[in-house]
């Protein structure tokens, strides 16, 4: 690569971050950091997550309940059967550091609230539940190509990929902590975060 070719690549992708943060989604957010200073931090092969199109469902969902003036009702769920159950009835799917504490730690000892549980806890049971979501979306796809058009128009479509909103906690330490957190949540596909 020249380096006038690795210049006009830098530029392009400043501009279409600039771009992006113009949009209405950020509108009131302030940084204190530029373009530049995110686009010279990653790599040359570009990463798209899944959480992208979960996190843009949820925004989209949260701004049509402000406009309407309504709420968004959810619950935490702990497994993959109480994921599909939610799916019909329910926007949002939420992940609770407390629940994840007290049934799903990563060390298998039970705890208390307030992050004390390993840092990944809250995480992996965001992707345990992602994934469920991914594979009964798949099945429903099957089972629905396998029915004919009068069978399909009979049958509702669930959508089984709701947003995962998952608990920071108290983030698990210093801001290198938390950016650590934050990432392994949109790693593993959760739409949200507090």
């Amino acid at each position: 690569m020249t380096v006038d070719y690795e210049q006009k690549l830098f530029l392009e992708e400043v501009e279409k971050v600039k771009q992006w943060w113009a949009s209405p989604r950020f509108a009131n957010v302030k940084r204190p950091y530029t373009a530049e200073a995110i686009v010279s931090k990653r790599g040359y092969f570009p990463i798209q997550y899944r959480s992208d199109v979960q996190a843009k469902k949820v925004w989209k969902l949260l701004q049509n309940h402000k406009a309407n003036g309504t709420t968004s009702h959810t619950f935490g769920a702990l497994d993959p059967v109480q994921v599909t159950q939610m799916a019909p009835h329910l926007e949002t799917v939420y992940v609770s550091g407390w629940q994840c504490s007290s049934t799903a730690s990563t060390s298998n000892e039970p705890g208390p609230d307030l992050a004390d549980y390993p840092m990944d806890t809250v995480p992996n049971k965001v992707e345990h539940l992602f994934f469920a979501q991914l594979f009964h979306d798949r099945k429903q796809r099957e089972a629905r190509l396998a029915m004919s058009p009068e069978e399909r128009a009979k049958t509702p479509a669930i959508d089984y990929l709701r947003p995962i909103i998952a608990d920071g906690d108290t983030g698990h330490g210093g801001i290198t902590a938390v950016m650590k957190l934050a990432k392994m949540f949109v790693e593993r596909g959760a739409a949200g975060m507090h």
